[in-house]
């Protein structure tokens, strides 16, 4: 009985398994297996579990990481001697001062001395209690530049909100959104009017969270908290964080060395300027160029490491009495070559080749092939066509339209010379001609005027079109297509054409085979990172004097109540190269804008004047993209240009300068680096329309796309297509108006516009620096 019974049980256990068999058909299987996916990751391997041992000896390493950091954190601002912590301030609304927020702030007994703030200023202050320096930087708030200048080098940057005033869109939150494109450090707010404002505590308590959230919509860290300062423990409480927090790191700007001098200076006996400071991000070698924001960039003679002193002592010291190590450039040095060397006699070859191909060539050029006239050829062969046809007749018939077995065909008459009598059809309307095609007899053309009126008509109609053919283009009559349109190609698709990246060109600009190459971007700026850190000579935290080769007018010029920032470039930072950009509008800018449009870039520690080409961040394999004639709201596009190259990930923002006013800017985009990519190929596309004017089932007559013979001939080749989404080519030419029969892949409407497309390489253009540019 219990045989039985385990014998039912695997019964029902086996009524339940999956369907198996060899002879299994294609149905039964897709239904055993229906909604299974195999998990594999992006490179076709098997996603492997780690062990226990291995997740915490990766918990171990992670943490040991974070411990150094620290660590390194710590020792550069620890001490009396230690490096200042550089603090800006700036307010969100015009109501409070930020010397009223300095004065609540570090008018304490925990400060050294007394302070008198001004607007803008930078003052160095001494923190006894928590053995901390710190810079504290007012900038002008007036001057919106200055204020992303002053808070790019900062540790910390203390915003001031007002218990009285909202944060007013075009000041306060495009102050806040410009930051945070630049990338910001560590944040903190403060209320400076909150208590007078407010005298009931209930009251306090409503501003300070409307404060708060608004606050934490831009900085969403828990930490970010608000402090009144006119509450005293408040007040103390915020000092405290700022001499006791380490400030979060800038990634662009820690990756590479950098200074912010506490001296700039000239002496005689050496021609150049002379700067001391604390070293700060990855650290300097003395091989590498420096670049100084708005002035450029310059060679480095000497750096000189100082000795950890009080600054009262190291004034009444020598300068050769302080220095405890010295670098000197060698042979290595970069140098400021912005383009590579030129071969003698480069070009003259292929500029001998571009020309020759051009006078050569008698037909458009279409998938990487020149198609040549073959009108005359056309003419020595021989069409059959129905009897008493002349020989202009005979010209509306194609083969692929005539019943092979009819028995009144004859062979087309071979007439040497033609004496046609063209019929005029003055002010005749053509809306009579959009009749069946076999109800016509012969090709009329009409008189310029008339065809100058209908033209005229016609393209007014397709100016509500813009929207739908954005590429599209006019012909006047009197051009001649082959000579204006000569350099572009047709393609069919433009994501897996072959488009040679080194072809001759005659748009391309002079400085083309110059320009700095890289062929695989990523790999090149890990390699120039890691060799960097591997030869850095003086370290983060050390406090260092650096002779620059720049001409004596800088310091003279240098506005002291402004950081003066040295910022170090890594190899070949110097070199102009092909440079791609990420591009979507501000936030409240909603105008469109035109290709090419001169702007302002700011990325990593440059700023350029680009006019860049903006094309689709398509992802092509042929690396060939469509240019976009102009930025929309919504859109983002790739902004190309020939720019200084950049081995770091830096954000980017783009604005104008207001001509009337230097100190007012417009932001108008934002974005990221995308590197260098010589072989980005970049091509404009245009749409020729044309008007079908006869139908016959897939065999039409199209005008108003060209406007003679020779240039219907010239661009034969090229595929055509319509607004219905027929495809077709051109068979031949009719008459001398342009006019032309087509062949489609479907019957066409008499509302379809016939349009082709053609594509050309277009080039970046050259940017200039910020400085050239004021």
């Amino acid at each position: 009985m219990a045989k039985g019974g385990n014998s039912h049980r695997n019964t029902l256990k086996n009524d339940h398994k999956p369907f198996k068999s060899k002879h299994a058909t294609k149905g039964q299987l897709k239904n055993q297996y229906k909604g299974k996916v195999e998990k594999t990751t992006s490179n076709n391997k098997q996603n492997k579990a780690l062990s226990k041992l291995e997740r915490k000896n990766l918990l171990k390493q992670t943490r040991e990481q974070k411990i150094l950091e620290t660590k390194l954190t710590k020792k550069l601002f620890e001490g009396n001697s230690g490096a200042s912590k550089i603090i800006t301030i700036i307010c969100l609304t015009k109501d409070i001062s930020p010397e009223t927020i300095a004065n609540q702030l570090f008018d304490t007994e925990e400060s050294q001395e007394k302070i008198q703030f001004n607007h803008p200023s930078i003052n160095n202050i001494k923190i006894n209690k928590f053995k901390t320096n710190l810079k504290v930087v007012i900038p002008d708030h007036n001057n919106f530049l200055q204020v992303l200048d002053c808070a790019r080098v900062s540790d910390f940057i203390i915003f001031g909100l007002s218990a009285k005033s909202e944060v007013e869109p075009d000041f306060g939150e495009t102050i806040l959104r410009a930051l945070l494109a630049q990338g910001i450090g560590s944040v903190l707010g403060v209320v400076p009017n909150l208590v007078s404002s407010y005298p009931k505590r209930n009251f306090q308590l409503d501003v300070r969270q409307s404060l708060q959230s608004f606050f934490n919509h831009f900085f969403p860290v828990e930490d970010n908290k608000l402090f009144a300062l006119e509450n005293e423990t408040e007040s103390s409480n915020c000092l405290r964080y700022l001499c006791q927090k380490f400030p979060q790191s800038i990634n662009w700007r820690d990756s590479r060395g950098w200074v912010v001098a506490d001296k700039v200076y000239v002496d005689d006996s050496y021609d150049g300027i002379v700067i001391e400071g604390t070293c700060r991000g990855t650290g300097l070698n003395v091989n590498r160029l420096v670049h100084i924001p708005n002035y450029g960039d310059f060679q480095v003679d000497k750096i000189e490491k100082i000795k950890r002193i009080n600054n009262n002592k190291r004034n009444e010291m020598s300068i050769d009495e302080d220095v405890e190590d010295s670098y000197l450039p060698d042979s290595s040095q970069d140098d400021l070559d912005e383009l590579n060397p030129i071969d003698p006699g480069e070009g003259n070859e292929d500029e001998d080749m571009w020309d020759g191909e051009e006078n050569n060539s008698l037909g458009v050029k279409s998938e990487g092939k020149i198609y040549f006239n073959d009108a005359q050829n056309e003419q020595n062969g021989v069409k059959r066509v129905p009897k008493g046809t002349s020989e202009y007749q005979s010209r509306w018939f194609v083969d692929d339209v005539l019943d092979e077995d009819a028995s009144d065909l004859e062979e087309e008459p071979q007439i040497e010379e033609r004496d046609e009598k063209i019929i005029d059809n003055d002010g005749e309307n053509t809306t009579d001609y959009m009749t069946d095609y076999a109800e016509s007899e012969m090709h009329i053309d009409l008189s310029p005027e008339e065809e100058q009126r209908q033209l005229e008509e016609y393209r007014s109609k397709l100016a509500k079109e813009d929207l739908e053919f954005p590429d599209e283009i006019e012909l006047h009559p009197n051009e001649l297509a082959r000579e204006k349109l000569g350099q572009y190609r047709g393609v069919k698709s433009l994501g897996n054409c072959e488009w040679d990246v080194n072809e001759e060109n005659p748009n391309k600009p002079e400085i083309w085979n110059q320009l700095f190459k890289v062929s695989n971007f990523k790999a090149t700026k890990n390699r120039v990172n890691k060799e960097f850190i591997k030869n850095i000579e003086v370290q983060s935290g050390s406090y260092i004097r650096i002779f620059i080769r720049a001409p004596k007018t800088i310091s003279e010029n240098h506005n002291p109540s402004t950081p003066f920032v040295v910022f170090e470039l890594l190899r070949d930072e110097h070199k102009l190269a092909i440079t791609n950009f990420s591009f979507e509008n501000w936030e409240e800018y909603d105008t469109s804008i035109p290709n090419k449009e001169s702007m302002v870039v700011q990325y990593g520690p440059r700023r350029q004047v680009i006019n860049p080409i903006f094309n689709q961040a398509s992802n092509n394999s042929n690396n060939v993209h469509k240019q976009e004639n102009f930025q929309h709201q919504g859109m983002t596009t790739i902004a190309t240009a020939i720019t200084p190259i950049c081995f770091t990930n830096s954000p980017v923002i783009y604005f104008k300068i207001n001509p009337e006013n230097e100190q007012k800017i417009e932001f108008i985009g934002k974005g990221t680096y995308l590197g260098s990519d010589y072989s980005r190929i970049i091509v404009e596309k245009i749409i020729l329309t044309g008007h079908p004017l006869k139908i016959h089932k897939n065999l039409v007559t199209i005008r108003y796309m060209f406007f003679n013979p020779e240039d219907v001939n010239f661009f034969k080749a090229i595929q055509l297509f319509t607004k219905s989404g027929r495809t077709g080519y051109i068979k031949e030419s009719l008459g001398t108006h342009g006019y032309f029969k087509a062949t489609f892949d479907g019957k066409l409407t008499s509302q379809d516009v016939v349009g082709m497309s053609m594509f050309k390489r277009v080039y970046p253009e050259m940017s200039r620096s910020f400085s050239e540019y004021e």
